[in-house]
């Protein structure tokens, strides 16, 4: 009856753990740089624009792990780039994240 009684407590103790690591929100920023500056920012998964270059971005999400960043990165007279890059989700206030922004910088090449 006692390791039926301790068994029952670890276990009730890991799931109050895990649903308050499961409803956790983190973030991470980045510092997005473009040559030439003044580059258009789409965020590649629902089109919308994030703003001008140079340009800071912050983004949450409810997991720790690290978060695949896709961009498009549009300046007329250059050709656009898909920006690929991981974005590290450690932070747990947008506060911090902004302290800690990650450097991205994305070379356009020119038209001819």
């Amino acid at each position: 009856m006692h390791r039926f009684k301790h068994f029952f407590r670890v276990t009730f103790i890991v799931a109050l753990m895990s649903l308050s690591t499961a409803c956790s929100t983190y973030y991470g920023a980045a510092n997005i740089n473009s040559v030439p500056e003044g580059s258009e920012v789409i965020n590649d998964k629902d089109g919308s624009l994030l703003g001008v270059t140079p340009l800071t971005v912050w983004w949450k999400d409810s997991s720790k792990r690290k978060k695949q960043m896709i961009l498009q990165i549009r300046k007329d007279g250059f050709y656009t780039k898909t920006a690929v890059f991981w974005l590290s989700m450690r932070h747990k206030s947008q506060e911090a994240a902004l302290k800690n922004v990650q450097l991205v910088k994305f070379n356009l090449l020119e038209k001819k």
